[in-house]
């Protein structure tokens, strides 16, 4: 199954190879050493790191920018960030609002108009609300990366996807469920670039192991394509509002996972996940390079793009077999230009984990880090260690 949703620095993005004013909302140079602004900073500086690095502080930086300096640059900045925030932990109606506050206070600003083709969807959907976080240990197949859910009493199993900003289901499970299907229409983008159409539906109740949410939302797309072939209580996707209530996430292909534990306490220089717009990024290194993917667990399989091509040109030229390759999302499937590599070895953390072989599609779809990264880094990689540990409080990638 496939997933679907005033510059302040220059930045140099090795995976293009080129200069690029830096946006308020690119989360990746808050990666580097000694980035963090400190507790004098410019507050609006402080809300860009904070919302980046998930830290709790942020929402309340960005109100006191807007609140503080009514009309300037930082404030717009302020508006956005906000509506980063609120969309990936599904609070859709405080989206809307922000939306609303932004437009009245910023009138025809490009920035306003641009976020409102991907928000405006969303109105009339409730926030959701997680539950206390409580610990979980609980059974998978060996190697789906799927989890155990209950919907309305009605039990599933769903794949936990990181890169998904909303949850989604089919028609027949939201059927299923009892779900009441929304007449409004939402467009979801997914790795093939075309992207799917559905509605929206809200569950009421949803338990996950010990954790509780309600007022889930989740997109409701046709049983066609990927989706036709599903058995009911498979049919589904649990997206990063999901995760980010989990907040740490554990995976072991001998079938275990432990979901919502206590996050550890690490050295912001082990940080290796940020958010950047409206993915979730992991710092990684190939032949000694820093680059930066995509990460996505709804991915079966990893996808490389024209800026690897470009950051790693001797060894495409040197190793790599011309072709073509093939992308599948929730659009569809197309065939692809592509260079196919014997092996790219990626260094995440202490781990080093094998891509073999590696397929270099001449591509840069947004929706899988071609805007900003040297690909898609799906389960292949994710999983050739047997364990993973996803902690969005301390923003820590673990292979095991």
């Amino acid at each position: 199954m496939r997933r679907a949703a005033g510059a302040l620095l220059a930045l140099v993005v090795v995976a293009a190879g080129t200069a690029q004013e830096r946006r308020i909302d690119d989360g990746r140079p808050w990666l580097e050493p000694g980035s963090e602004p400190s507790s004098g900073a410019d507050p609006i500086l402080r809300g860009s790191a904070a919302t980046a690095l998930n830290d709790p502080a942020a929402e309340a930086l960005l109100q006191g920018v807007i609140r503080s300096r009514p009309g300037s640059d930082a404030a717009s900045q302020a508006y956005e960030l906000l509506s980063r925030i609120y969309l990936r932990r599904g609070q859709y109606a405080r989206a809307i609002a922000n939306l609303d506050a932004w437009a009245k206070a910023f009138p025809g600003r490009a920035e306003v108009t641009t976020e409102r083709a991907d928000i405006e969807q969303f109105r009339g959907l409730p926030d959701q609300v997680n539950g206390s976080r409580r610990e979980s240990a609980l059974r998978h197949e060996t190697g789906d990366f799927a989890v155990p859910i209950t919907i309305n009493g009605k039990g599933a199993t769903y794949v936990l996807d990181t890169g998904a900003w909303i949850s989604i289901i089919t028609e027949a499970e939201a059927k299923r469920l009892g779900l009441a299907i929304r007449t409004a229409s939402v467009a979801v983008g997914d790795s093939s670039g075309k992207g799917a159409k559905g509605r929206t539906a809200i569950a009421p109740e949803v338990a996950l192991g010990a954790m509780r949410f309600r007022n889930l939302s989740f997109v409701v797309l046709p049983n066609e394509g990927p989706w036709a072939s599903m058995p009911p209580g498979r049919g589904g996707i649990l997206g990063v509002p999901v995760i980010l209530g989990l907040g740490r996430v554990e995976w072991s292909a001998a079938g275990t996972w432990n979901l919502a534990g206590r996050a550890e306490a690490a050295h912001p220089a082990e940080r290796n996940l940020v958010f950047s717009g409206n993915h979730l990024l992991v710092a990684a290194s190939v032949s000694d390079t820093r680059v930066f993917a995509t990460l996505d667990t709804g991915a079966e399989t990893t996808d490389l793009n024209s800026n690897f091509a470009e950051a790693f040109a001797a060894l495409v030229e040197k190793q790599g077999v011309r072709g073509a390759h093939d992308i599948t999302g929730l659009g569809g499937t197309q065939s692809l230009d592509a260079v196919t590599l014997p092996e790219v070895i990626f260094g995440i953390g202490s781990a080093r984990a094998p891509l073999r072989p590696a397929h270099v599609t001449m591509q840069r779809i947004g929706g899988i880090g071609g805007a900003c990264c040297i690909g898609n880094l799906g389960l292949d990689v994710l999983t050739e260690t047997g364990a993973l540990t996803i902690d969005l409080s301390a923003m820590i990638l673990h292979l095991r």
